[in-house]
């Protein structure tokens, strides 16, 4: 089958794929734009966005990306491949840097874009104490990847007198077990809710976290719809009449913006990005690039339909980068828009058409 025509006026990565939707499948068009921030001058005025350089815009992702073994652990950076998202998702991939560089034994960091905002409380190594009654007091720490396999959560299904034990809105924390004595001396969470420190494994708190909640993970899990027999014979291989498009939501609970990001929301970053580049607050204020961009679909003999979206996803990376050419930026952005139409029986005969608004 022959894909699209891609006509593309803008610096962003366009791909068009067909994707299966409740009652038909979808032509899809994915359009992610790669921004880096570029700091003010003086140090610690408010900076600017630039397009990054082709060798360093990020791809359209297939599948979900883990931070380590994906068995076990979160998920990095999701997959961009889905027909809807209700609201915008704003994920943060991010290492949180205790303030001046400097190790102690807590601190906090978070981020704030347009309405949305959270914050995480950092804590140093630290170990349950016997029973999960309680937690060592936590040494020093100069950085720790926000991820939320070092927040409250976990599974545990190694004894099998015992039925399994799991929070399922984080399964690959550190907190849950069939038998609290065996939490003795084992790894504590080193990131917490400021407001609801945690005291003891029965507390059970909400995980904390800035980044990916995994899609079978809750809530998310709820919202795939009834895959039965009945699904089987009557719908497959399109979606269950139950399913939810919130399900496509990766983002953190609370970091969900609707309706959707337009661009031209103002954010900041608290102890996000690294003290070098930085200004001594540890506070990075910014503005989301506002970009009037519009995706077209032309079918060959038929009407242009035309769409200006909203920013359905962006996420916001303040990771190292590996090598690159001069100093790497002190963050960058990925903005992803999305429109769709019903996929037409023959692909090939359609132009893809994206540019800006006036361009």
């Amino acid at each position: 089958m022959s894909s699209p025509r891609v006509e593309n006026a803008t610096d962003f990565v366009v791909e068009p794929h067909l994707l299966v939707g409740k009652e038909h499948e979808h032509l899809v068009a994915i359009v992610k734009a790669t921004f880096e921030y570029v700091p003010g001058k003086p140090r610690g005025a408010d900076g600017t966005f630039a397009v990054a350089p082709p060798a360093r815009r990020r791809p359209v992702r297939a599948a979900d990306v883990p931070w380590g073994d994906p068995t076990i652990s979160s998920v990095r950076y999701p997959s961009d491949l889905c027909v809807e998202k209700p609201g915008t998702d704003v994920i943060g991939a991010c290492r949180a840097y205790a303030p001046d560089g400097k190790p102690v034994p807590r601190f906090d960091a978070g981020l704030r874009v347009g309405p949305v905002q959270r914050v995480v409380r950092v804590t140093g190594p630290r170990v349950w104490l016997p029973d999960g009654d309680g937690l060592t007091e936590p040494g020093p720490v100069g950085w720790l990847d926000v991820r939320y396999d070092h927040a409250f959560g976990g599974h545990d299904a190694k004894r099998l007198d015992a039925p399994p034990a799991e929070l399922a809105e984080n399964p690959v924390g550190r907190g849950i077990a069939q038998s609290p004595g065996s939490l003795s001396a084992r790894p504590g969470p080193q990131l917490e809710d400021p407001s609801a420190p945690i005291r003891n494994a029965a507390d059970k708190p909400r995980p904390a976290g800035l980044g990916v909640i995994g899609r079978h993970w809750m809530p998310r899990r709820a919202l795939w719809g009834t895959y039965d027999a009945a699904w089987l014979e009557g719908r497959a291989p399109l979606l269950p009449g139950d399913f939810d498009p919130r399900a496509n939501q990766a983002a953190s609970p609370g970091l969900v913006v609707t309706p959707q990001l337009v661009g031209g929301e103002e954010g900041a970053l608290t102890n996000l990005v690294a003290p070098g580049a930085a200004p001594p607050s540890g506070t990075v204020p910014f503005v989301l690039p506002r970009v009037p961009l519009v995706i077209a679909f032309h079918p060959k003999g038929g009407s242009l339909v035309r769409f200006t979206p909203r920013i359905d996803t962006l996420i916001i990376d303040t990771l190292p980068m590996g090598r690159i050419a001069g100093p790497p930026p002190p963050f960058t952005l990925e903005i992803v828009w999305r429109a769709q139409i019903k996929a037409p029986r023959r692909p090939g005969d359609v132009t893809l058409h994206v540019r800006e608004e006036g361009a």
